[in-house]
């Protein structure tokens, strides 16, 4: 969702959700990189950085394609002060409606508003 907010959809968040292009048994490579750049292990697939923001190292998003595929849907945001690529807004959307988790249902309404408000905003320029 940090991905979509930093789009513009109003909603929060805690973490960062990072899609890492490698098969998960090689979850040590991304671990230590972490490690070495300040963060804190909390588990397989979780790290807090130095400012405490939780990251979860996400191998294979439920509801789409491959990495590889997913890279036409890629624009790019700011998230940390960082410049960096993030899948647009209806990837997300329709990953987290494969989810359907309570909070994704929320974070799927909120993102088709946002998006109806973009296109609605979009016919009157």
């Amino acid at each position: 969702m940090s991905a979509a907010i930093a789009q513009g959809v109003m909603a929060n968040t805690l973490d960062v959700d990072l899609w890492i292009d490698l098969p998960s048994r090689q979850y040590m490579r991304v671990l230590n990189l972490a490690r070495n750049l300040g963060g804190t292990i909390a588990a397989n697939t979780v790290v807090y950085l130095q400012d405490g923001t939780p990251v979860n190292f996400i191998y294979e998003v439920t509801g789409l394609g491959s990495f590889s595929s997913e890279e036409k849907y890629v624009t790019h945001a700011r998230i940390h002060g960082f410049n960096v690529p993030v899948l647009r807004l209806e990837r997300i959307r329709k990953s987290k409606e494969s989810v359907g988790r309570d909070k994704d249902k929320l974070h799927v309404l909120l993102i088709k508003e946002f998006l109806r408000c973009q296109r609605k905003a979009a016919r009157r320029s």
